[in-house]
């Protein structure tokens, strides 16, 4: 029988380690950033505008000049106007992410509210669908933040073909 290497035994268990932490390791930058767009879903959601804005860069801007404090005003009279707001996210898609750690995505969500939410499967009114065009910049080595935001009005047809797979989950029928 062969004797095996103290120094082998220990390569073979560091190239495991390494294996193992790539593999249910930490999350990527992708993953990182599809969760900050999840967070900021579900803070405007939940009427959380300060815990939104927290999300925004210093020198946020969106594509008609507000900065931080403007879009969260902009947000907070949305929900007043609206009670009930239910946002759904659908299709996300990254693009490339850069040297300099900033990235561009593209993200669709609907919204809806009040009676419309409560009565969409019954009457097929699902609410009105927007595309987010977003950049964001790493702040930190786990965190980003959104550095600029457009968003457009858009109809059923011009969804990206994930976001109308994810609605069809969300609303069987439509």
């Amino acid at each position: 029988m062969r004797s095996v290497r103290p120094s082998r035994i220990v390569a073979a268990g560091l190239a495991l380690a390494g294996l193992l932490a790539n593999c249910g390791g930490r999350p990527s930058a992708e993953d990182r950033i599809r969760s900050l767009i999840k967070d900021a879903v579900t803070r405007a959601e939940k009427g959380d505008v300060a815990g939104l804005v927290e999300l925004l860069a210093p020198d946020f801007e969106d594509f008609q000049g507000r900065d931080a404090t403007g879009t969260g005003r902009l947000v907070r009279e949305y929900l007043d106007q609206y009670r009930g707001v239910v946002v759904h996210l659908l299709g996300v898609r990254i693009g490339e992410i850069g040297a300099d750690s900033t990235a561009t995505l593209e993200c669709e969500v609907v919204l809806s509210h009040g009676a419309a939410e409560v009565l969409r499967r019954l009457i097929r009114v699902v609410g009105e669908y927007y595309r987010f065009r977003v950049e964001v910049r790493r702040a930190g080595a786990a965190e980003w933040r959104i550095t600029y935001a457009a968003w457009e009005s858009i109809g059923l047809d011009g969804l990206f073909p994930e976001s109308r797979h994810i609605l069809q989950k969300l609303f069987p029928g439509l």
